[in-house]
């Protein structure tokens, strides 16, 4: 089997993967699925209602794991489900032309190839499914939110903890967007931070004042003012959430540790250093990112620089040559170059698409990430885990693009943001 990622319950065995490789991962209540390159589907876990259970011999091009179903997209555009189907929401087969499907606690919700949203199941909370076309939905427990083509967001169902209210004008523009764990933050235009999605650490409830940047980590969020200092938020464990003293240019929360680069271009670090995450190296740098247990940055002659655990080989594989800009995920750190390609290294670092890019984020876990980058073009790319619509970007014109864990968000030419993927706390509807 897979190494196990430490953390999270395995009762199971749903924290269990098998070994290969797979392009998209779901995990539902107590059991997971993937997605292999060739389209098979497996599933491994808890399997009391045969939600692990899949067709034999069918083929998908996507799969959602609700908390005793499963549901897939099958290549030909049709809809199977197994699992649990007290309420109807895993029917054996769904005839259509389907885009995605996203599964629930008792019911499913899809999204067709013309932009058509549909649920079914136990649909007591899910009765009012708008009109208006949507290209992306996901299902939550009780709710449900879909993505117009348009890039606003509209939600239905049950509102018990304004899951289901987009509590800020869909008109607002903003400068840079950055998609934490399971929350989104975004800098308005007149520098004003705005989060939304989980706050159970207080990871989404911003201080006031101005900022020029933000970055969302798991549960915690730092920002550089218009002033220069930094400013943190949420989940302290360990010291991560304290700001330090000094001028910054920027800063990168992380899991465990958060670290910044100062105006002078020396690279500062706070809390976790079981791994040396959060001692970096001497000399100057224009960038750094932060990722689970390790560190990169862009020195000012434009090398790559990588510090902390070498899981997977992270800080021996760094690459040679120049660099723009790099982003580090949990074990894969991605990079453009100076002549504007990609480079990943780390897990499955190989999966660099070709052609020109402008910047590039990486998101997701251990072993479900998915990475975006902006084209020279304005076009957004995104490749690798897919089980959420986090990595099928909407087609419009981008300034920059932020990967979460399991939802991705994107700053538009005209300022609006637009998220897709994950939307079981709101952080893929922005408000």
């Amino acid at each position: 089997m897979a190494r196990r990622p430490a953390g999270g319950s395995n009762e199971y065995g749903q924290t269990d993967a098998p070994d290969g490789a797979f392009t998209a991962i779901s995990a539902g209540g107590e059991h997971s699925c993937g997605l292999r390159d060739d389209g098979r589907v497996e599933c491994w876990g808890d399997n009391h209602y045969r939600q692990s259970d899949v067709p034999a011999g069918a083929l998908f091009y996507a799969v959602s794991a609700g908390f005793a179903h499963t549901c897939g997209v099958k290549r030909d555009g049709s809809i199977a489900c197994w699992g649990a189907n007290s309420d109807g929401q895993a029917p054996a087969s769904a005839a259509g032309d389907f885009a995605m499907v996203s599964a629930g606690k008792r019911h499913t919700c899809v999204a067709t190839v013309a932009g058509e949203a549909a649920c079914w199941g136990y649909t007591g909370y899910l009765r009012n499914v708008p009109d208006a076309p949507a290209r992306v939905v996901s299902a939550g427990d009780e709710h449900a939110c879909g993505l117009r083509a348009d890039g606003t967001v509209v939600c239905w169902g049950s509102n018990r903890y304004g899951q289901s209210t987009l509590p800020f004008p869909s008109s607002d523009t903003y400068t840079s967007v950055s998609a934490g764990g399971s929350y989104t933050c975004r800098v308005r235009t007149d520098g004003m931070v705005v989060c939304w999605g989980n706050d159970g650490s207080g990871q989404a409830t911003p201080p006031e004042g101005s900022f020029q940047s933000v970055s969302a980590g798991r549960y915690h969020t730092c920002g550089v003012r218009t002033d220069g200092t930094v400013a943190c938020w949420g989940d302290n464990a360990h010291g991560k959430a304290f700001s330090p003293r000094g001028s910054f240019q920027s800063v990168s929360a992380g899991s465990n540790q958060t670290c910044g680069v100062r105006t002078d271009g020396t690279v500062a670090c706070w809390v976790s250093n079981d791994h040396g995450a959060a001692a970096p190296p001497e000399g100057s740098f224009q960038s750094v990112s932060v990722g689970d247990d390790h560190t990169c940055g862009v020195r000012t002659d434009d090398m790559v620089a990588c510090w902390g655990w070498g899981y997977w080989n992270m800080v021996a594989t760094q690459p040679e040559g120049s660099f723009q800009s790099v982003s580090v995920g949990d074990n894969l750190a991605c990079g453009v170059r100076s002549d504007n390609t990609v480079t990943c290294w780390g897990y499955y670092g190989s999966t660099s698409p070709e052609g020109p890019f402008q910047s590039v984020s990486v998101g997701g876990r251990r072993h479900s990430h998915h990475t975006c980058g902006v084209r020279t073009d304005n076009t957004v790319t995104c490749w690798g885990s897919d089980g959420s619509g986090q990595a099928t970007p909407p087609e419009s014109s981008f300034q920059s693009v932020s990967a979460g864990d399991h939802h991705t968000c994107g700053v538009r030419t005209d300022g609006r943001v637009v998220c897709w993927g994950y939307n079981a706390s709101g952080q893929a509807a922005p408000p």
